[in-house]
């Protein structure tokens, strides 16, 4: 496994990976925008967002175990490595987020900076994937930007739902 594959998953050439790294990165700026009020740390913002995205990914890895094993007849132990494969993007998608929360617990920025600079970097990667996926693989220029601003436009619906609810 390359270390692209692990960091990046949007840029795997695998269907399962790029739509849950899509809905990695929308629920990271979700949970972060959900919990981000009252001062919140940095700290214990990315603690509750990690732990928050860990749960969400075991329930993709449950869900994807329960649907294999059931009526398409897989057994446990290879329907759990297949879920594994599939899932990842879940994860993948948290990593630029999380990464630039960690800033503000690293003392680089302050905290609100880091914690509205995640989000935005949410956005980025949600406008970016579609570039980097459908692009290569023969859609037009413009078809690929509406996806963009598609991708880019439910990140910045998230960051609106922070500055109404906060």
């Amino acid at each position: 496994m390359r270390l692209t594959s692990v960091l990046v998953p949007h840029l795997v050439a695998a269907r399962h990976t790029v739509d849950r790294a899509v809905y990695g990165t929308v629920s990271v700026i979700a949970v972060i925008a959900g919990a981000s009020h009252g001062g919140a740390s940095a700290g214990s913002l990315l603690v509750f967002t990690a732990v928050s995205s860990l749960v969400v990914w075991g329930v993709h890895v449950y869900s994807s175990v329960l649907a294999d094993t059931g009526p398409a007849g897989l057994a446990w132990s290879p329907a759990l490595r297949k879920a594994l494969v599939q899932e990842r993007g879940v994860l993948g998608g948290v990593v630029v987020p999380l990464a630039v929360l960690s800033l503000g617990v690293l003392n680089v920025v302050d905290d609100q900076r880091a914690i509205y600079a995640s989000m935005w970097s949410g956005v980025v990667v949600l406008f970016v994937t579609p570039l980097v996926w459908l692009q290569p693989r023969g859609a037009g220029w413009a078809g690929c930007l509406l996806a963009s601003f598609a991708g880019g436009l439910l990140g910045l619906v998230l960051i609106w739902f922070k500055v109404v609810l906060h």
